[in-house]
């Protein structure tokens, strides 16, 4: 018989053998709690269609509806919606709900690059704000309500306010102050909540984005237990065009939905319907040890709740680890390849300053001790190294996205594309917040910063493996 070869089954075999110690999405970390058993032992034969029965995602009236109906209860929204495309697809529905061909939106620009996919599909128009930034651990933290209030005042024609809460370091937004500000002047308020489904669940967390938000989004896949690529959709009231946010949702759907997914989204429910204090309570706690350990054994720093109020920062997410290494001398990549290579350990991502560690309630205590022990193992440097700083203004604007996208191209050297529009982002990826949006100008700070961050480990979206990037044909 001829060999078969299978890269990805093998890489996946491999990985699997080697028992990691997972501290990445999703959020079932590999293990199964006792409803997910069901879900493996049936996984061919609940792979259906729409037959007679099963009800049917684009149309719902049946079991899917029910299930999309407790979702709603649950989390006290007025609708949910599942999602088997990803959050990514939530952010384009509800974007596309809201804002028109040359409707203003007012976003972050701490925000997923899917963000992009949705002006490119809506043709809106990105007006950004600019979050705070903290120096010392080298990351944009969160908006201000006072930002949000400027950016309102000074246009008065955008429909709709997209914020990220928390980002990936766990940061919040003062989203009771924010949603004030928004409703007063008549406004939409979008919440890409991707990261913190969990928050609903436990008074220690963060307050929900479902308490201020119009719409909001959420990964379960990432902090819950459902399977990678589910995540779901709430709206609450009456400001979101209802038959418009479902016919997105369709658009951005496929026709053949993986039953699958929709399984482990109404059992990912049903565990914190039944559960979701005392398995928050678990998070929370692993992390409180991680995180004590951390910062009294070794030479890093695990960001707590010391950086509420600082800086943007209204509140922060306690079950995940965000561990600063950059005052010890190291690199976050440096830290996360050897934590991999040495200890079988793996971080959810790294950038220059830091390393990032999910935690779950599907961790274990042995977990965490694994992690706390390794760290412990690596010595300070003894001195700060020169690591990338980001910028503190918005880049040039020249074309609006949709418009850039739809643009001839060209490829250059990132070296030689100063002065050009990009066509293509620059996402340093993770976490997937672009450095430059298509439409934008490319200037020596970013070359400088990009050309840094791949030197250091990192990597980047949009920057070829020869070092091209895309930019508009005419100069």
């Amino acid at each position: 018989m001829k060999e078969i070869d299978m890269p990805l089954v093998e890489a996946l075999k491999n990985y699997n053998r080697s028992a990691p110690i997972r501290f990445h999405m999703p959020g079932h970390k590999g293990r199964k709690l006792n409803v997910l058993k069901e879900l493996e032992r049936n996984l061919f034969s609940w792979d259906v269609t729409e037959i007679p029965g099963l009800d049917d995602l684009q149309q719902p009236s049946g079991p899917i509806k029910r299930a999309q109906e407790k979702l709603a209860n649950l989390y006290d929204a007025d609708s949910s919606f599942f999602l088997v495309n990803g959050a990514s697809s939530g952010i384009i529905a509800m974007m596309g709900a809201c804002a028109g061909p040359g409707d203003e939106i007012i976003i972050s620009r701490a925000s997923h690059k899917s963000v992009l996919s949705a002006l490119i599909i809506t043709g809106a128009k990105p007006v950004y704000l600019m979050p705070e930034k903290d120096e010392d651990l080298g990351v944009y933290t969160q908006v201000t309500p006072e930002a949000v209030a400027k950016a309102l005042e000074e246009n008065q024609k955008a429909k709709a306010v997209l914020l990220t809460s928390p980002v990936y370091q766990g940061f919040c937004p003062d989203l009771k102050r924010i949603s004030e500000i928004v409703h007063g002047k008549n406004k939409i308020l979008l919440v890409d909540e991707a990261q913190g489904p969990h928050f609903f669940f436990n008074p220690s967390l963060p307050k929900s984005a479902g308490e201020f938000a119009d719409g909001w989004v959420q990964s379960p896949h990432k902090m819950l237990t459902s399977l990678t690529q589910s995540a779901w959709l709430h709206i609450k009231g009456n400001k979101i065009d209802k038959s418009i946010l479902k016919a997105f949702i369709n658009l951005v759907t496929s026709t053949s939905p993986f039953y699958i997914l929709m399984a482990s989204l109404d059992m990912a429910r049903a565990v914190m319907e039944a559960e979701g204090k005392a398995l928050t309570d678990k998070a929370l706690e692993l992390a409180h040890f991680g995180r004590d350990y951390i910062n009294k054994h070794t030479p890093f720093y695990a960001v707590g709740a010391e950086v509420r109020g600082k800086k943007g920062i209204h509140d922060i997410d306690l079950s995940r680890l965000m561990i600063n290494v950059s005052k010890a001398g190291y690199t976050g990549y440096e830290v996360e390849r050897q934590l991999r290579e040495d200890f079988n350990i793996y971080a959810e991502y790294a950038d220059s300053y830091n390393i990032y560690f999910l935690v779950t309630f599907s961790n274990t205590k042995g977990d965490v001790d694994k992690l706390v022990k390794a760290l412990s193992t690596l010595k300070p440097k003894g001195k700060v190294r020169d690591f990338v700083a980001w910028p503190d203004k918005l880049p040039k604007q020249v074309l609006e996205p949709r418009c850039a996208f739809y643009s001839p191209g060209k490829y250059l050297p990132l070296e030689e594309s100063v002065g050009r529009i990009m066509k293509d982002a620059l996402v340093p990826y993770p976490p997937g917040i672009p450095l430059l949006m298509p439409g934008e100008v490319v200037e020596r700070e970013h070359v400088k910063i990009l050309s840094r961050l791949l030197i250091s480990g990192g990597s980047c979206h949009g920057i070829t493996d020869e070092g091209l990037v895309k930019v508009v044909a005419e100069a």
